[in-house]
């Protein structure tokens, strides 16, 4: 291992106006010695990160350059990140890593991050600096040569990191709960690397509240969240309502208007009572409570181990529109196994919603890296599907991403069967329908 007074730019390349994704990393950076000893700089761009690596090398600077990837991000990106990957090292994280890492690594990727981020990068900056072996960092895949390779993988406390930076000034929904109880076959979040479910105490929440409100000067203050209101549940379905309330009551003390039950802190049918409701109603300030149905087959909700039925949605919107909120119901079309019949009922329990009050987010099933139904080939919208969105579309009641969901779909599912498992040699699925879709690893 060579040693030295190395000193490090990290160049971090975001996208699409993702830059709060990072602030959680940039300041594990900023809590380091390394960075306050003026041996690390950080960029963080929106931009070719070439545009910036040639000025770090003349200033002496070692550059290393990160990458936050959701599938259809490394998309768009892939022929940047090889050709960037050519000339400098690469580190990548995100959901596409996670799910799919010997893809990236295939690119020329030197690290892929495939758990939690905040020790791994930790460890990362201290092999690079030359403090530590590639082998000791926790969280990561890489290729040694002649196999991928995955190294142990540890879970964060989350207390034990603040996730803001100070410095460039980046304070993102407070993250409250990491992992799910649950285990939907179409989601990545509970079957990746991080999947244990962890909290945020109250006390630690409080405290970046107040930093929040007095030096980020954000009165704002959201939460993310697999499922808002799970935060602290002892079990799958149970509503913490004591924790839920003195969450929002301390955010309140200290000048801040909590949001909790809306995006990105959205819940689930069977974890919404009339008593959260009331909670949520005197303290938050969100007017919406987003819950997800997916599907108005109960048997399709079966077979992708939801955990809920539809008449608890139902009730959940009933009582949600009682108390007061707006509810706007997540409906996801295309699921595998969807039959004809699936999308009839899913059609009728649309219209019951909408005749309830409800707002519809529409979703197109996408088989996302990781999950169960990866490689599982979109069924695409069903034109019942098209012509009841066509009659609801007059009334300004659906919002969402359905059709370049639809399109996304193909092509994440022609990415997969191009390179679907971390063999040492990519072995396409069969799939014809991709001939004309570039799904190979790079030559």
């Amino acid at each position: 291992m060579m040693h030295g007074r190395k000193r490090l730019g990290l160049i971090i390349r975001s996208a699409y106006g993702a830059k709060n994704a990072f602030s959680p990393l940039i300041g594990v950076i900023e809590d380091t010695k390394w960075y306050k000893e003026n041996r690390i700089k950080i960029l963080l761009t929106e931009e070719d990160p070439r545009l910036y690596a040639k000025e770090f090398v003349e200033r002496g600077y070692d550059v290393i350059i990160l990458y936050g990837l959701s599938t259809l991000v490394y998309l768009d990106l892939r022929d940047e990140i090889r050709s960037v990957a050519s000339e400098y090292r690469v580190v990548a994280g995100g959901p596409h890593v996670e799910g799919a890492y010997w893809q990236v690594l295939r690119d020329g990727v030197d690290i892929a991050v495939v758990g939690d981020g905040e020790p791994a990068l930790e460890a990362i900056v201290e092999y690079y600096m030359g403090y530590r072996e590639k082998e000791e960092i926790p969280n990561i895949a890489f290729w040694d040569g002649s196999r991928f390779r995955v190294a142990r993988i540890t879970h964060i406390e989350l207390d034990d990191y603040k996730g803001y930076s100070e410095t460039m000034d980046l304070y993102p929904p407070i993250e409250i709960m990491r992992g799910c109880h649950n285990t939907c076959k179409f989601c990545q979040v509970p079957w990746l690397f991080k999947k244990k479910v962890r909290y945020r105490s109250i006390r630690s929440v409080l405290d970046i509240v107040r930093h929040y409100v007095v030096k980020g000067n954000r009165r704002r203050i959201r939460f993310t969240a697999p499922i808002g209101f799970a935060y602290m549940s002892p079990g799958e379905g149970v509503i913490n309502h004591d924790a839920i309330g003195e969450l929002l009551k301390g955010v309140r003390r200290l000048g801040g208007v909590p949001f909790l039950g809306s995006f990105p802190s959205e819940t689930r049918p069977e974890y919404v009572d009339r008593r959260v409701l009331r909670i949520v109603r005197r303290y938050a300030g969100n007017k919406k409570i987003s819950i997800g149905l997916q599907s108005g087959s109960d048997r399709l909700l079966s077979s992708m181990r939801r955990g809920h039925s539809v008449e608890q949605a139902l009730d959940a919107a009933r009582l949600i529109v009682e108390e007061g909120f707006v509810p706007v119901i997540d409906i996801l079309f295309g699921l595998p196994g969807e039959t004809e019949d699936d999308v009839v009922a899913t059609i009728e329990v649309m219209n019951k919603l909408v005749e309830l009050g409800a707002r519809l987010r529409l979703h197109t099933f996408m088989p996302l890296p990781g999950s169960p139904l990866a490689l599982a080939k979109p069924l695409g919208i069903h034109p019942r599907y098209k012509r009841a969105i066509t009659r609801l579309l007059g009334k300004g009641v659906l919002e969402g991403y359905w059709e370049e969901q639809e399109e996304w779909a193909r092509k994440i599912y022609c990415l997969m069967a191009g390179d679907p498992a971390p063999t040492p040699e990519p072995s396409p699925l069969y799939a014809p329908e991709c001939s004309t879709e570039t799904v190979s690893s790079s030559s």
